[in-house]
């Protein structure tokens, strides 16, 4: 076995796999984003898990961990949430909530709608270290004009980042009870506990069990594919450096001579 694979047994709640399957419950998700977002919410569209999305096939695609849309009293969509379970720091991620936004536009409208359709959108990556490296349990983002901060752009997008080892330094009671069940596995409160109950669930069947080997399949499949091209790309820049060097000796050879012969 990969020392990297965690044994299905021993699955924590900020494993990939077990976040997406345990929130893509709504009576999970729910008060989840209402205690983080401090909004309330009148009724959730079953999250999707894992939901993959692409504007063509040549173009980069997106699997979101949990993919949730709020609905209004007349079944409208009025808000979406993308959450995210980002256990390393990849030192891309400010720009892939850029990309996830964008990707996520692309298929809020049909042809001809008017901008003023797309919803207010949150995008929220759930972290254990600080990856901005200022010390704090909360960054939220948001567009504003840079010589009057006061002036929002009014998109209506939402970048946040929690950093759950740092669950001490957050206030709010409701929101530090979630951040420390992810750094402790420890469930203190109703929320917590509805996870953990979830998550136990899950641990206990054995259809979850198959589908967590092939999802480490295709994970496996998809690192090794990456590495593939990332040596590719590695020996083509090599190869390209051995060329220049090459021309430039080359060069260096035939003004030698032209020298010599006084033709330079």
């Amino acid at each position: 076995m990969d020392p990297n694979h965690v044994p299905f047994e021993e699955l924590p709640i900020t494993n990939r796999f077990m976040f997406a399957l345990v929130f893509s419950h709504k009576h999970i998700a729910k008060p989840f984003l209402e205690a983080l977002l401090g909004i309330k919410i009148f009724d959730l569209q079953e999250p999707e898990p894992e939901k993959s999305t692409e504007t063509s096939p040549f173009n980069k695609g997106v699997r979101y961990d949990v993919f949730v849309k709020e609905q209004g009293a007349d079944g409208e969509t009025t808000r979406v949430f993308d959450i995210e379970m980002q256990m390393e720091d990849t030192h891309d991620l400010p720009k892939r909530t850029r990309y996830y936004q964008a990707l996520c536009d692309s298929e809020a409208l049909n042809k001809g709608e008017s901008y003023r359709n797309l919803k207010e959108q949150y995008i929220i990556f759930i972290c254990p270290d600080d990856i901005f490296k200022q010390g704090r349990a909360v960054y939220r983002f948001k567009n504003l004009e840079l010589g009057h901060p006061e002036h929002e752009l009014g998109d209506l997008c939402y970048k946040i980042f929690y950093i759950f080892n740092k669950y001490r330094e957050v206030a709010e009671q409701s929101v530090k009870e979630y951040l420390e069940y992810f750094a402790t596995n420890k469930a203190t409160s109703k929320g917590t506990k509805d996870i953990e109950r979830q998550r136990q669930w899950y641990l206990s069947d054995n259809e979850t069990r198959k589908r967590y080997m092939t999802w480490q399949q295709e994970l496996d499949d998809l690192v090794y594919d990456e590495r593939q091209r990332t040596k590719a790309a590695e020996k083509r820049a090599s190869e390209a450096e051995i060329r220049a060097d090459e021309a430039e000796s080359r060069a260096e050879k035939y003004e030698k001579i032209l020298k010599e012969h006084g033709l330079l």
